[in-house]
């Protein structure tokens, strides 16, 4: 397991002694930030027990890391994005270039670097995430 997976997964759950991927936070948005990194680390190890290509959501996959790692907006660069979509880049670049268009994902060049492209969720989306993060940590 690697080490931010292991972070995630470090607390012993009280009631059944099982590994807690969500441990308590200070605020609402760092439960659901921890819950949208664990929800993506769980994906990523179907994959020792599933070809990846039966449930790859790249799209899903980028606005999920944008939601934690863009924490309070902040833009995160187009090769971590591709990284974490967890497809060939090319593909991935096809889903940030679609999530783009639907007004998902706002993209703009590095200050510091104009070669680097800087993506940050809309307002719109980060809200859409959040309350799919909350709605599925309420479920009966």
């Amino acid at each position: 397991m690697r080490g931010q997976d292991a972070a995630l997964f470090s607390d012993q759950n009280a009631n059944n002694g099982l590994l807690s991927p969500i441990a308590v936070s200070a605020t609402p948005d760092e439960h659901l930030y921890a819950l949208a990194r664990a929800f993506t680390a769980s994906r990523r190890r179907l994959t020792t027990h599933l070809d990846a290509s039966l449930f790859a959501n790249p799209g899903l996959d980028i606005m999920l890391f944008l939601f934690a790692e863009g924490q309070g907006g902040r833009a995160v660069t187009m090769n971590a994005c591709c990284a974490a979509a967890g497809v060939p880049r090319t593909t991935a670049l096809r889903w940030v270039k679609l999530l783009q268009e639907r007004g998902l994902i706002d993209g703009s060049d590095d200050i510091t670097d104009r070669r680097v492209t800087m993506l940050a969720l809309s307002d719109r989306a980060r809200q859409i995430i959040r309350t799919w993060l909350t709605d599925i940590t309420v479920v009966p």
